[in-house]
């Protein structure tokens, strides 16, 4: 579920990020002057407004079903100076249509199934417009432990879940996945959004006050395996979670997420160099896959998110905080750092700052054609980022505008600290047709430094846009 690019930009940076702090700013105080569920397994709490979707039932309630379906619109160019020459004069067009067909089930009182079968282009396979199929996109079995034993405690849950375990370390905000997008208030994920799921297990406990300054709390944690596959290979390693969240009367919350994995003992180095070749990596290196789509690339690319670690002995520390007085208004701040013990790396050993570099037969050279990197060096690569993301209805229910500012640092020993900067703008504006219909449009702007880590060359932008349909 994985795979990506880099990049390379000009110098005029400063300008730019004020202009789009600037325009960021402007849209968020224009949303507050006045006065969404999708993604349920990356996003427990989705407090925004979505119109209610119950599910269609049958045999007793014991079986949910539904339907999901979404088309998107793109005019996007990348800026001069792409890795991929070809995408600076893209056309636009529609998108494949995305597709999700939900299933839950009601096993025992105690005990449910889900799965999530979607016809997601972005998501599976690299056969472009060749391969129409469904796949398992989600999947488990969540057992009640309190129902199960007996024991019952008012206001609190205890649930363990095993099969496919939502990985990501952002929360409060919706999450972008195939046709289920009507909880992400933008189109898309961010830049480190490290968004995936995996093979695994997850327990998660969860306690509710019906009075105090203090509403709710959960602790999560969960281990999986880097694949959504299977993977048993020697030394293949696991992949850890650890996620707290408190939830505080008038709309205060926050949330701490803390990720580990160990995949480091999978390479083999021959004079200081280890290949990727038949190494498993962790599915959250680069994030899921996204709606902003370039000729040049393979339809399941992640080449918009930052593309700086290998995701061997890959480590995530990320701080949510988020106000959000009522389900018409939302301010959400994510501050992050996420860190390697190995750096990409040219055929020769060279540091790069991406998995995308140009070069030259392999090896590191400004002048030279695109090159994905499939070895890794020993040296610590890191990213530290933020982002800050609003969305408010001007019409109660009706119709919303959102923005959001994302930038990430590339600070990896190995590279140098200039021009080393990802930043993304995104400014949208969502309309509910009916309580099943949603419209979205977006203008992006993604800015990438010459050490940054970003895939696309000196960045992108334009205009997408989606409607999509929950039945």
């Amino acid at each position: 579920m994985l795979e990506n690019n880099q990049l390379q930009q000009a110098t005029s940076r400063p300008n730019s990020k004020i202009a789009g702090l600037s325009v960021l700013a402007s849209a968020i105080l224009a949303a507050m002057a006045p006065s969404l569920v999708g993604a349920q397994e990356l996003s427990e709490s989705k407090p925004m407004y979505v119109p209610p979707s119950e599910p269609n039932e049958f045999l007793d309630g014991r079986v949910q079903v539904n339907f999901l379906a979404m088309q998107n619109y793109q005019a996007i160019q990348a800026k001069d100076g792409a890795f991929r020459p070809e995408d600076e004069t893209q056309s636009d067009g529609f998108g494949r249509l995305r597709v999700n067909l939900m299933f839950k089930f009601k096993i025992t009182d105690n005990i449910t199934a889900d799965i999530d079968i979607a016809e997601e282009p972005n998501d599976f396979g690299n056969n472009g417009d060749r391969d129409f199929s469904f796949h398992q996109d989600f999947a488990g079995i969540e057992f009640d432990m309190f129902g199960l034993t007996g024991y019952e405690k008012e206001n609190s849950s205890l649930i363990l879940r095993v099969g496919n375990i939502g990985a990501s370390p952002f929360q409060f905000k919706g999450f972008q996945d195939g046709a289920d997008n009507q909880g992400n208030a933008l189109i898309g994920n961010g830049i480190n959004d490290y968004a995936t799921a995996e093979n695994g297990i997850q327990l998660s406990y969860t306690e509710t006050f019906d009075s105090g300054i203090l509403r709710s709390y959960n602790v999560a944690g969960h281990m999986t395996t880097s694949s959504f596959g299977e993977a048993f290979q020697e030394d293949r390693g696991y992949n850890y979670r650890l996620q707290g969240t408190l939830e505080f009367k008038g709309g205060f919350k926050a949330g701490l997420n803390v990720f580990k994995a160990n995949q480091g003992d999978q390479l083999v180095f021959t004079d200081g160099v280890a290949s990727l070749d038949g190494v498993t990596t962790t599915n959250y290196r680069f994030g899921d896959g996204e709606n902003y789509n370039f000729s040049a690339s393979a339809s399941s690319e992640r080449d918009t998110h930052v593309g700086a670690l290998p995701g061997l002995n890959q480590s995530i520390m990320q701080l949510n905080l988020a106000y959000q007085p009522s389900d018409q208004t939302s301010v959400i701040v994510m501050l992050g750092k996420a860190s390697d013990d190995y750096t990409f790396a040219d055929s020769d050993g060279n540091a790069v700052a991406g998995i995308t570099y140009f070069g030259t037969d392999g090896v590191l050279d400004p002048a030279g054609t695109t090159f994905d990197s499939n070895q890794v060096i020993e040296g610590d690569s890191s990213v530290q980022y933020w982002a800050l993301e609003a969305q408010q209805y001007i019409l109660p229910e009706k119709l919303y505008v959102a923005a959001r500012y994302a930038e990430s640092e590339n600070t990896s020993d190995l590279i140098e600290q200039t021009d080393n900067d990802v930043t993304r703008l995104q400014v949208s504006a969502g309309y509910w047709i009916n309580d099943r219909t949603l419209w979205k449009v977006e203008y992006v702007n993604q800015e990438e430094g010459a050490n940054s880590g970003g895939q696309i060359g000196t960045g992108f932008d334009g205009i997408t846009s989606e409607i999509s349909v929950k039945f």
